[in-house]
């Protein structure tokens, strides 16, 4: 079985190790970090967590994160793409302020289980309190406590798992055997095909510098009511000068040579297919592409490539993971 096809119909976990982890602590940790970010981060409490970004000063994305609200104060977490974007910002924002800024890397572990039986594989080890964690919540599980946080990329059960890099084996331990013996470790390689078929966006893979937050279709992750917004005004600007939009596609075939390639209606190119991978659950190829702004919307059909492969705009996610599909009856 594919590394992919255990995270999708059964369980895996995977190793973040070389991720972003900062923690920011202090009595004006808020502060620093509400003017770096775009959520409003005074609406997290104690065992919240958020996904948000770090604006650009053009009006881009120089990162997209997670925040999870600690009792001491904020973990900060994203791909290992963006770490010094994130560590560049919140040094910036802590300067002056009483606030302190700690790269968590080499100190704790990220780990990340993932699937639909990734939920009965945590209970095992941990026990009840797993039932108990709903989305963008996290509570402490185990003596001495492993940090448990439901956040997603994948569209499939996700428990991410922060903890004291001493303990990181004595956890993939315990899993394994709450896995019935079965060696649970995965590699990376299948989490970008992952996140393309439920349209999460990577930062480094499907926002270039160019494109602003609008036309990456990420300004959900931006309350433009707060006070202090960074960029705000170079946002307001972009906001009516919106040229593409980021689409989800399905596209027949295989997604070798995609990326880059020109997407058709007819004759007239619309646009540029941005990344591309190959679905094993739909054998089919799922891409991120950027439209001209009027096509952006499901429901497309256009043509792929010199081949004029057939493609199709669709809604995320490109399918209900068996998680869902199992909950649905």
């Amino acid at each position: 079985m594919s590394d992919y096809l255990r995270l999708r119909s059964h369980a895996g976990l995977v190793d973040l190790q070389e991720w972003a982890r900062f923690e920011l602590a202090g009595p004006e940790a808020c502060d620093a970090l509400d003017a770096v970010v775009g959520c409003n981060v005074r609406d997290l409490f104690e065992g919240r967590a958020a996904n948000t970004l770090i604006p650009s000063p053009a009006g881009g994305v120089d990162a997209i994160v997670w925040l999870i609200a600690v009792e001491d104060g904020f973990r900060i977490t994203g791909e290992p793409a963006d770490r010094e974007a994130i560590r560049s910002a919140l040094a910036e924002a802590a300067a002056g302020r009483d606030a302190t800024l700690r790269d968590d890397c080499d100190e704790t572990f990220a780990l990340a289980l993932i699937g639909p039986a990734a939920e009965e594989v945590a209970w095992k080890a941990f026990g009840d309190e797993v039932h108990s964690i709903a989305f963008l919540h996290v509570l402490p599980l185990g003596v001495p406590p492993v940090m448990a946080a439901r956040i997603g990329y994948f569209g499939e059960y996700e428990l991410h798992l922060f903890g004291a890099a001493a303990r990181k084996q004595a956890v993939i331990d315990a899993l394994e055997r709450a896995g019935d013996g079965d060696a649970l470790m995965v590699g990376q390689d299948a989490l970008p095909v992952m996140m393309t078929e439920m349209g999460t966006l990577s930062r480094e893979r499907d926002v270039p510098p160019d494109v602003s937050v609008f036309e990456a279709g990420l300004q959900w992750m931006i309350d433009f009511r707060k006070e202090g917004l960074r960029a705000a005004g170079e946002l307001a600007r972009k906001k009516r000068s919106v040229d593409r939009k980021c689409v989800l596609m399905i596209i027949d075939g295989g997604a070798s040579d995609l990326q880059g390639q020109p997407i058709f209606i007819e004759d007239r190119d619309i646009g540029r297919i941005q990344s591309a991978f190959l679905s094993e659950t739909l054998d089919k190829c799922v891409a991120l592409a950027y439209l001209d702004e009027d096509l952006g919307m499901p429901g497309l059909s256009c043509a792929v490539g010199a081949g004029r492969r057939a493609g199709k705009t669709v809604s995320a996610p490109a399918f209900l993971g068996r998680s869902i599909t199992d909950s649905l009856g």
